[in-house]
C-alpha cells in the first residue's frame, strides 16, 4: 500500500492526538506525561496551518498513520527566526515501515523553501528510533542537557540534534 503525505486538515486532528497519545503512554518518547485531548491541541493546530509552520500527515487507505510539523524555536526571539524545530510521530503499528523517512524528506524540503537555515529536534535519549532516523537525514548531536527529563523516578538526557540547511 502506498503512503500519501499531505497538509493536515482539521478532520485529522483526532488522529494526530491519538498518535501523540500513543507516545505519551509508551513513555520516553515525549516529555509529556499526561494524555492530551483534541481541545488541548486546537490552538496548536491553527498555529501549524501555514507555510512557515506546516503540519503534514501521512495516510494509508485514508487512515492517518503519522504526522510531522515545524514549530518556532524560542518563539518571538528574532535572532532565532532562521531556526525551526521539527517534531515527528508515527502510529506504533507503522513504525519501521518507512513512514518517518517519507515525511522527513518532504519536511526538509519544505523547511528549505520556507527559508530556514537550521532544523533542530529535541529528543529524550531513550528515543533510539528517532535518534536513528534523524541521523539518517544528517542531523548531528549539537548538545545535551544531562539528566533533566524525569519519568517514573528515573532521569534521562534531553538532547538537541541539528542540521544545517
Amino acid at each position: 500500500m502506498s503512503i500519501a503525505i499531505r497538509p493536515a486538515e482539521k478532520k485529522d486532528l483526532a488522529d494526530i492526538v491519538r498518535i501523540y497519545n500513543e507516545s505519551i503512554v509508551k513513555k520516553g518518547l515525549t516529555a509529556d506525561l499526561d494524555q492530551i485531548t483534541v481541545q488541548d491541541r486546537e490552538e496548536w493546530f491553527e498555529e501549524h496551518s501555514n507555510a512557515r509552520y506546516p503540519l503534514l500527515v501521512a495516510s494509508q487507505n485514508d487512515q492517518v498513520i503519522g504526522w510531522i510539523s515545524l514549530s518556532p524555536y524560542r518563539k518571538g526571539r528574532k535572532a532565532l527566526e532562521n531556526v525551526t524545530e521539527v517534531s515527528l510521530y508515527i502510529a506504533h503499528s507503522h513504525i519501521g515501515k518507512g513512514v518517518g523517512s517519507d515525511m522527513m524528506q518532504c519536511m526538509i524540503e519544505m523547511a528549505k523553501e520556507a527559508g530556514y537555515k537550521n532544523m533542530i529536534a529535541i529528543l529524550i535519549e531513550t528515543n533510539e528510533r528517532s535518534v536513528g532516523l534523524f541521523a539518517k537525514y544528517g542531523f548531528e548531536l549539537w548538545g545535551t542537557l544531562p539528566g533533566i527529563v524525569e519519568i517514573d523516578g528515573q532521569t534521562f538526557n534531553h538532547s538537541y540534534y541539528g542540521r544545517k540547511l
